[in-house]
């Protein structure tokens, strides 16, 4: 399991983001992933089954065929990959 249940340390950007998402009312928090050597599409979309989300919301980028091909796409992935949640991309 990726996932222990606990926010993680995170990058202050993102604790600023959290806290803009929670003055708008929306629970948020920030947590590190373990990859264990699945690819981030991969580990993104079995934490989030494994958190029971009711929605993913993620950006939606791309990168050069190589890059994707050595390091993985998280976009790629998610559209090509059928999940049991909503995904919301956005570019």
């Amino acid at each position: 399991m990726r996932w222990n249940g606990a926010p993680s340390r995170s990058h202050p950007r993102s604790d600023h983001l959290v806290k803009h998402l929670a003055w708008h009312g929306v629970n948020a928090f920030v947590l590190a992933v373990k990859r264990e050597g699945w690819t981030v599409g991969e580990a993104l979309a079995a934490t989030a089954m494994e958190m029971n989300v009711g929605l993913l919301v993620m950006g939606g980028y791309g990168h050069s065929r190589l890059r994707e091909i050595v390091l993985g796409g998280a976009t790629r992935h998610m559209l090509n990959h059928q999940t049991d949640f909503p995904v919301l991309l956005a570019h």
